[in-house]
Protein backbone atom coordinates (compact mmCIF):
# COMPACT_ATOMS: atom_id res chain seq x y z
CA UNK A 1 0.00 0.00 0.00
CA UNK A 2 1.40 3.65 -1.02
CA UNK A 3 2.13 5.30 2.43
CA UNK A 4 1.98 9.01 0.40
CA UNK A 5 0.55 10.15 -2.93
CA UNK A 6 2.65 12.12 -5.57
CA UNK A 7 0.88 15.77 -6.33
CA UNK A 8 -0.30 17.98 -8.26
CA UNK A 9 -2.49 16.01 -10.59
CA UNK A 10 -1.43 17.01 -14.56
CA UNK A 11 -4.24 18.83 -15.96
CA UNK A 12 -5.95 19.84 -12.79
CA UNK A 13 -6.40 23.57 -11.76
CA UNK A 14 -4.60 24.64 -9.72
CA UNK A 15 -8.08 26.79 -8.47
CA UNK A 16 -8.55 29.56 -6.19
CA UNK A 17 -11.30 28.16 -4.58
CA UNK A 18 -12.29 25.01 -3.48
CA UNK A 19 -15.66 24.46 -4.65
CA UNK A 20 -14.31 25.17 -7.70
CA UNK A 21 -11.86 22.56 -7.08
CA UNK A 22 -14.46 19.73 -6.00
CA UNK A 23 -17.09 20.94 -9.53
CA UNK A 24 -13.58 20.01 -11.59
CA UNK A 25 -12.86 16.79 -9.08
CA UNK A 26 -16.24 15.35 -9.65
CA UNK A 27 -16.69 14.63 -12.99
CA UNK A 28 -12.84 13.63 -13.24
CA UNK A 29 -13.37 11.03 -11.07
CA UNK A 30 -16.57 9.26 -12.17
CA UNK A 31 -14.85 9.63 -15.83
CA UNK A 32 -12.70 6.78 -14.54
CA UNK A 33 -13.15 2.85 -15.67
CA UNK A 34 -15.85 1.59 -13.69
CA UNK A 35 -16.29 4.19 -11.49
CA UNK A 36 -20.07 3.86 -11.31
CA UNK A 37 -22.56 1.70 -11.44
CA UNK A 38 -26.06 3.52 -12.33
CA UNK A 39 -28.92 3.04 -10.64
CA UNK A 40 -29.52 0.74 -7.97
CA UNK A 41 -31.97 -1.43 -9.33
CA UNK A 42 -31.29 -0.66 -12.65
CA UNK A 43 -30.76 -4.01 -15.02
CA UNK A 44 -26.71 -5.86 -14.30
CA UNK A 45 -26.92 -4.34 -11.00
CA UNK A 46 -24.64 -7.19 -9.41
CA UNK A 47 -22.45 -7.32 -11.94
CA UNK A 48 -21.75 -3.78 -12.30
CA UNK A 49 -21.35 -3.72 -8.61
CA UNK A 50 -19.01 -6.77 -8.92
CA UNK A 51 -16.35 -4.50 -11.32
CA UNK A 52 -16.88 -1.29 -9.92
CA UNK A 53 -13.97 0.63 -8.43
CA UNK A 54 -13.57 3.35 -6.50
CA UNK A 55 -10.73 6.13 -6.90
CA UNK A 56 -9.80 8.60 -3.80
CA UNK A 57 -7.26 11.27 -3.66
CA UNK A 58 -6.62 14.29 -1.26
CA UNK A 59 -7.57 18.10 -2.11
CA UNK A 60 -5.17 20.57 -0.47
CA UNK A 61 -3.98 23.49 0.04
CA UNK A 62 -0.44 25.16 -0.99
CA UNK A 63 1.62 28.18 0.34
CA UNK A 64 0.96 29.96 -3.03
CA UNK A 65 -2.45 29.90 -1.79
CA UNK A 66 -3.88 27.68 -4.52
CA UNK A 67 -5.80 24.40 -4.32
CA UNK A 68 -4.53 21.01 -6.26
CA UNK A 69 -5.46 17.68 -6.21
CA UNK A 70 -2.97 14.90 -6.05
CA UNK A 71 -2.99 12.03 -8.21
CA UNK A 72 -5.66 9.92 -8.09
CA UNK A 73 -5.06 5.90 -6.55
CA UNK A 74 -7.29 2.75 -7.00
CA UNK A 75 -5.85 0.83 -4.30
CA UNK A 76 -8.69 -0.87 -2.41
CA UNK A 77 -9.76 -3.55 0.46
CA UNK A 78 -13.29 -5.04 0.25
CA UNK A 79 -15.66 -7.71 1.76
CA UNK A 80 -14.76 -11.35 1.12
CA UNK A 81 -18.63 -11.72 0.35
CA UNK A 82 -18.56 -8.58 -1.50
CA UNK A 83 -20.96 -6.55 0.32
CA UNK A 84 -18.83 -3.48 0.79
CA UNK A 85 -15.75 -2.33 -0.87
CA UNK A 86 -13.39 0.92 0.35
CA UNK A 87 -10.71 3.01 -1.94
CA UNK A 88 -7.75 2.86 0.64
CA UNK A 89 -5.78 6.75 0.93
CA UNK A 90 -2.95 6.93 1.96
CA UNK A 91 -2.44 9.68 4.89
CA UNK A 92 0.31 11.82 2.96
CA UNK A 93 0.24 13.88 -0.28
CA UNK A 94 3.88 14.47 -1.91
CA UNK A 95 4.44 17.96 -3.60
CA UNK A 96 7.83 18.06 -4.46
CA UNK A 97 7.50 22.07 -4.89
CA UNK A 98 6.79 22.71 -1.23
CA UNK A 99 8.02 21.42 1.94
CA UNK A 100 5.50 18.45 3.62
CA UNK A 101 4.26 20.34 6.25
CA UNK A 102 3.61 23.11 4.38
CA UNK A 103 0.40 21.75 2.85
CA UNK A 104 -3.02 22.24 4.27
CA UNK A 105 -4.95 18.98 3.62
CA UNK A 106 -8.79 19.93 3.07
CA UNK A 107 -11.05 16.92 1.34
CA UNK A 108 -10.30 12.95 1.33
CA UNK A 109 -12.24 12.95 -2.07
CA UNK A 110 -13.63 9.71 -3.38
CA UNK A 111 -16.52 7.99 -5.43
CA UNK A 112 -19.50 5.87 -4.73
CA UNK A 113 -20.27 3.27 -7.70
CA UNK A 114 -23.94 4.31 -6.44
CA UNK A 115 -25.74 6.72 -4.66
CA UNK A 116 -25.54 5.46 -1.00
CA UNK A 117 -24.55 7.60 2.06
CA UNK A 118 -21.18 7.38 3.86
CA UNK A 119 -19.45 3.99 4.94
CA UNK A 120 -18.50 4.14 8.54
CA UNK A 121 -14.96 3.33 7.10
CA UNK A 122 -15.57 6.72 5.37
CA UNK A 123 -16.29 8.85 8.30
CA UNK A 124 -13.74 6.43 10.95
CA UNK A 125 -11.01 7.57 8.04
CA UNK A 126 -11.63 11.18 8.06
CA UNK A 127 -11.39 11.14 11.65
CA UNK A 128 -8.23 9.52 12.17
CA UNK A 129 -7.29 12.24 9.41
CA UNK A 130 -8.21 14.74 11.55
CA UNK A 131 -6.19 13.85 14.32
CA UNK A 132 -3.17 13.98 12.35
CA UNK A 133 -3.73 16.81 10.14
CA UNK A 134 -6.04 19.45 12.41
CA UNK A 135 -9.91 19.46 11.61
CA UNK A 136 -9.56 23.25 10.38
CA UNK A 137 -7.47 24.93 8.42
CA UNK A 138 -6.82 28.82 7.53
CA UNK A 139 -6.91 29.08 3.93
CA UNK A 140 -6.99 32.22 2.57
CA UNK A 141 -7.83 34.39 6.04
CA UNK A 142 -10.85 32.08 6.12
CA UNK A 143 -11.48 28.59 8.08
CA UNK A 144 -11.79 25.52 6.18
CA UNK A 145 -13.01 22.45 7.42
CA UNK A 146 -11.50 19.08 6.80
CA UNK A 147 -14.01 16.38 5.08
CA UNK A 148 -14.65 13.50 3.14
CA UNK A 149 -16.65 13.54 -0.21
CA UNK A 150 -18.00 11.07 -1.77
CA UNK A 151 -19.26 11.82 -5.02
CA UNK A 152 -22.31 9.86 -7.07
CA UNK A 153 -23.38 9.69 -10.71
CA UNK A 154 -27.46 8.53 -11.13
CA UNK A 155 -26.52 8.01 -15.28
CA UNK A 156 -27.28 4.25 -16.52
CA UNK A 157 -24.60 5.39 -19.52
CA UNK A 158 -21.38 4.45 -17.90
CA UNK A 159 -19.40 5.87 -20.40
CA UNK A 160 -20.38 8.85 -19.75
CA UNK A 161 -21.47 9.43 -16.19
CA UNK A 162 -23.44 12.74 -15.25
CA UNK A 163 -21.77 14.29 -11.85
CA UNK A 164 -25.32 14.56 -10.11
CA UNK A 165 -23.72 15.05 -6.34
CA UNK A 166 -22.04 13.99 -3.33
CA UNK A 167 -21.75 13.24 0.23
CA UNK A 168 -19.84 15.18 2.87
CA UNK A 169 -18.67 14.37 6.59
CA UNK A 170 -17.29 17.36 8.51
CA UNK A 171 -15.85 16.02 11.65
CA UNK A 172 -15.46 19.28 13.06
CA UNK A 173 -19.11 20.10 13.04
CA UNK A 174 -20.27 16.69 13.15
CA UNK A 175 -22.89 16.62 10.15
CA UNK A 176 -23.30 14.26 7.30
CA UNK A 177 -24.70 16.29 4.52
CA UNK A 178 -25.69 15.83 0.79
CA UNK A 179 -25.62 18.06 -2.03
CA UNK A 180 -27.18 17.96 -5.36
CA UNK A 181 -27.16 20.27 -8.39
CA UNK A 182 -30.75 21.82 -9.59
CA UNK A 183 -31.61 24.55 -11.67
CA UNK A 184 -28.00 25.33 -12.24
CA UNK A 185 -27.87 25.68 -8.26
CA UNK A 186 -26.08 23.25 -5.92
CA UNK A 187 -28.32 22.82 -2.68
CA UNK A 188 -27.62 20.54 0.39
CA UNK A 189 -29.98 18.47 2.87
CA UNK A 190 -28.72 16.86 6.03
CA UNK A 191 -28.65 13.13 6.08
CA UNK A 192 -27.70 12.95 9.84
CA UNK A 193 -25.02 13.70 12.49
CA UNK A 194 -22.27 11.64 14.40
CA UNK A 195 -21.94 11.73 17.45
CA UNK A 196 -18.53 10.63 19.18
CA UNK A 197 -18.31 8.00 21.41
CA UNK A 198 -14.18 7.79 21.82
CA UNK A 199 -11.85 7.67 19.43
CA UNK A 200 -13.03 4.76 17.39
CA UNK A 201 -16.46 4.47 18.25
CA UNK A 202 -19.62 6.60 17.47
CA UNK A 203 -23.24 6.73 16.90
CA UNK A 204 -25.19 8.20 14.25
CA UNK A 205 -28.16 10.17 14.12
CA UNK A 206 -30.53 10.17 10.96
CA UNK A 207 -32.13 13.79 10.32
Amino acid sequence: MLENLPGPMPGFGPFDSYSAALMAACPLILSKPNATAGRLGSQDVSLRWRISQEYCAWLYYTPDHKYEMSMLTDQSESDPLNRWKSCKLPPLVDDPRYPPSSLKYIFALHNHPFEDNLSKKDISFIASMGRLHGFTVEAKNKTVHLAVIAFFSRSNDLEAPTCDGFFEYIPATGEVTKWTPANGKWGWEQMGSVEWLNETDYVFHPR
